[in-house]
């Protein structure tokens, strides 16, 4: 009865990996994948109906996407993203001179921006992570309380370790690498980064110690 009892336990966790992990995360990939294609062919898209399961509950949203070419761009590229309970919305602005010299980048930076979202997108639909989505950005607010809430810590931690294995990086030079792109939106980088980057590590670490989120280095 106990061999038993263990095995069943076992078999229950990985069930609960698979459901955590892996239906959003084939889900991510072939959205990202399509983000980059669409983009080769600079066509605007959007996709319904996009759905998955997790236990007794499902996610059920639309994604659009648009690629808005700017010559004057001060940046090879930059990404808007942004997701409710039901829907994904992408916008990149490009210059077009600059690619496909910075495609890898902009793959990684893909890869990064829909698994952020997609954690939002389960935060609103599945019960037992509705509770840690209770912040909304008010304009023009301080980004350190942002970056520090409840909500988005685990959006921009699962975002860079996406990050960090699409660039065969550790998650702490992603992260260095994300704060360099987005220290101009600190008022006080040098005291608020350190702790930013404390806290998203620390929810890393913990997660990882749960197995909530794929090994990272």
């Amino acid at each position: 009865m106990l061999k038993n009892l263990i095995i069943e336990k076992i078999v229950d966790r990985l069930k609960n990996s698979l459901i955590n992990e892996r239906k959003s995360d084939e889900i991510s990939l072939k959205l990202s994948r399509l983000v980059i294609i669409q983009f080769k062919k600079d066509e605007d898209f959007i996709m319904e109906g996009i759905q998955f399961d997790r236990g007794d509950e499902y996610a059920n949203f639309d994604m659009s996407c648009s690629f808005i070419k700017d010559n004057n761009f001060n940046h090879p590229f930059s990404i808007d993203a942004g997701s409710d309970m039901q829907s994904l919305d992408i916008e990149i602005t490009y210059r077009p001179k600059d690619f496909p010299k910075h495609m890898n980048d902009l793959v990684a930076e893909v890869k990064e921006t829909i698994e952020h979202e997609l954690e939002h997108i389960e935060q609103q639909n599945f019960e037992d992570m509705s509770i840690i989505y209770n912040y909304d950005r008010e304009d023009g607010e301080d980004n350190f309380k942002y970056l520090t809430s409840n909500q988005e810590i685990p959006a921009y931690v699962r975002g860079l370790i996406k990050r960090a294995k699409t660039k065969k990086i550790s998650l702490s030079d992603a992260m260095e690498e994300w704060f360099k792109e987005n220290q101009s939106k600190f008022n006080n980088p040098d005291d608020e980064w350190p702790i930013v980057k404390k806290m998203w590590m620390g929810h890393a670490n913990g997660m990882r110690l749960k197995e909530k989120i794929k090994k990272f280095k």
